[in-house]
């Protein structure tokens, strides 16, 4: 979930209020890297995997704290109390991995994936190009992996997530604005060897 913090900077927030039903909305803004082509997301992602979605849960995922080092290099440094340090609110998907195109996972194994957002305690975190995983979707997703016991996440919200027909191996994109998208699994397995 680091991986998550460290890809994505948050820009600004801002808080909206709906309906008396509706809980609060904070929207935020990240800085992720993007790609120019496809040949290079493929090449940038460790792992490139056709999913479907089992679980979701959201958290409150508190970065590594370090105090020590030069203020403007570490905001951090000279902290009191480092449990002061708020965290980002991230929903983490149980996925089953249903093809690999890239990546040391293998089919049948589930997988976390993480993405900035979620409703907790209440109120709804949203990144402003993050589309959420559904419960039960198949997805194909190209990911960063930042070691064991940190769940994977998407290189950009935009440009590294596929909706997937599960009949066929075509592609649509989450946004329409995905500059670097491509038709099929089969082309994305074609870029990854």
């Amino acid at each position: 979930m680091l991986g998550a913090l460290a890809l994505a900077a948050l820009a600004g927030c801002s808080s909206d209020s709906g309906a008396a039903s509706q809980p609060p909305v904070v929207t935020s803004y990240a800085d992720y890297p993007a790609y120019d082509s496809p040949q290079e997301i493929v090449d940038a992602a460790d792992v490139v995997a056709r999913v479907t979605v089992l679980d979701t849960h959201v958290i409150d995922d508190k970065p590594e704290v370090s105090t020590d080092g030069d203020p403007q290099t570490n905001p951090q440094a000279g902290l009191d109390d480092p449990s002061d340090v708020p965290g980002v609110v991230v929903t983490v998907a149980d996925a089953r991995v249903d093809e690999v195109v890239k990546g040391d996972v293998a089919v049948g194994d589930t997988i976390q994936v993480a993405q900035l957002g979620g409703l907790y305690r209440g109120v709804e975190y949203v990144e402003a190009e993050t589309t959420m995983m559904d419960v039960g979707s198949s997805y194909v997703l190209l990911m960063a992996d930042h070691g064991p016991g940190v769940p994977y996440d998407l290189l950009h919200p935009v440009q590294a997530m596929y909706t997937v027909d599960d009949d066929s191996d075509d592609l649509q994109p989450v946004a329409p604005d995905n500059e670097v998208a491509v038709d099929s699994v089969s082309d994305l397995d074609a870029l990854a060897q």
